[in-house]
């Protein structure tokens, strides 16, 4: 199938030259995926689908136009790119758009591995079995929950990307995920929790159906990080370490890398800017972008623009010492593109020597962060507040759980105080992080 997008990929390529383009650039995606949701035992939705979707740059005079198709069809492009390129004359100019320099295009020379060959081998049947056997092994572990809803889904993606430099190349990826989210009604009966429900629960997901987590697993963490929530109050205002789990900070880090992108950067909208060679964070970070981890979400072997995939060191020792660039983002800051059109692909903060349980050790009086929520991130200005939920920790200890509360910082105080890192690193997702603590935070509470 990559075979037979890349024939067309190189065709619309060619097209476009013929039509007078002295830049044609194209991407295509091609998708089928399956989920299915069950609740008590009984299927709620299955649904199997295909998408795809194509774009075509086309420029001359340093004038552009963009289409796109769902329409594969060379009969159906052709006129379209006919009509973007009657179009052209009333574009404005823009001097820094251009491809990539051919010289930074490439394949990178590795095996990747996030293809798993035997994706057609499991049928309908046995997706939906497991969405429910992973229901009735959680719902066993504890008699008070209630199914919110359990899941199986997988997919199958291929990407080719074509232009007029002569890059042309494709491949094939796979994901697969299962979870399960739970609720209980919560045991006060009386005071703030009086008929409230917690609901939490767990997920796996991996690019080989062989490494999701066992059900049992699944289960007994959706179990329990719903059952811990149970008689949460509210926390006194105060300052205090908080310990950001896995989960929490690969949310952080999320927003953190988004500053580090070079449109932020280009539109004065990050407040990481003119920061290269400064000291933005504890010395002990390390933080990377690595696309070349063999089966790991976030891995390609070349970004959108066919620039190919290498290491990035973005935080060495503390210092901010690159930005994720696209062509464009490079051409407007007058650096290089570093294989970054369409995003981070592994962020990689290198962990430490701490396992969770020494984290939280480590805190007398604090916070265990476990959710936020909210859009109080500004990574322009660099505040960061967000609702939270989490565990208080007393004497190095989980205590009594913790809501309806907000923390409050900036990311330069944060990147700042990060003082501990943890060494378990959480895989479900392309931002690769082991828990942390930073060592003070505003909480406002009561």
């Amino acid at each position: 199938m990559i075979d037979q997008y890349k024939q067309l990929a190189s065709d619309i390529v060619e097209y476009g030259k013929k039509l007078g383009a002295d830049q044609v650039s194209t991407s295509l995606v091609n998708a089928v995926s399956f989920q299915v949701e069950v609740r008590d035992g009984k299927i709620e939705s299955l649904k199997e689908s295909g998408s795809a979707g194509m774009y075509v740059t086309l420029c001359q005079d340093q004038q552009r136009s963009t289409i796109s198709s769902n329409d594969l069809r060379l009969e159906t492009l052709r006129p379209l790119m006919r009509s973007a390129m009657q179009s052209l004359p009333f574009m404005g100019k823009d001097p820094f758009y251009s491809l990539p320099d051919p010289k930074l295009q490439g394949r990178a020379e590795v095996t990747l591995e996030f293809s798993d060959p035997d994706f057609p081998v499991h049928q309908s049947e046995q997706k939906v079995a497991m969405a429910i056997e992973l229901e009735e092994k959680t719902l066993a572990l504890e008699s008070s929950l209630r199914s919110e809803q359990a899941y199986y889904s997988d997919l199958v993606s291929h990407t080719v990307h074509a232009d007029s430099n002569g890059f042309l190349d494709g491949y094939s990826k796979t994901l697969y995920s299962v979870g399960i989210s739970v609720v209980t009604e919560d045991k006060a009966t009386s005071g703030l929790n009086t008929g409230r429900k917690q609901t939490d629960g767990w997920f796996s997901s991996a690019r080989f159906w062989e490494k999701l987590e066992p059900l049992e697993a699944i289960a007994e963490k959706a179990c329990h990080r719903t059952l811990r929530k149970l008689g949460a109050i509210k926390p006194s205002t105060c300052e205090v370490p908080v310990v950001f789990s896995a989960e929490m900070a690969r949310s952080f880090l999320a927003s953190c890398s988004s500053a580090m992108m070079g449109d932020h950067v280009f539109r004065k909208q990050s407040f990481l800017m003119d920061k290269l060679g400064e000291l933005v964070a504890n010395p002990q970070i390390q933080l990377s972008d690595q696309p070349l981890l063999s089966g790991m979400l976030g891995s390609r072997y070349f970004d959108s623009e066919g620039v190919i995939a290498k290491p990035l060191t973005l935080i060495e020792d503390g210092k901010l010492v690159n930005y994720m660039l696209s062509t464009y983002a490079g051409n407007k800051l007058k650096m290089e593109s570093t294989g970054h059109a369409g995003g981070i692909s592994n962020l990689v903060l290198e962990p430490g020597k701490y396992t969770e349980e020494e984290l939280i050790s480590s805190v007398d009086d604090g916070l265990y962060l476990t959710s936020m929520s909210g859009q109080g991130v500004n990574v322009t200005t660099g505040d960061y507040s967000r609702g939270a939920q989490g565990l208080w920790i007393r004497d190095g200890k989980l205590a009594e759980p913790v809501s309806e509360f907000t923390i409050a910082s900036t990311f330069q105080q944060m990147l700042q105080n990060l003082d501990l890192i943890g060494c378990e690193v959480d895989t479900r997702n392309p931002i690769l992080t082991p828990p942390f603590r930073i060592s003070k935070m505003s909480i406002s509470g009561t």
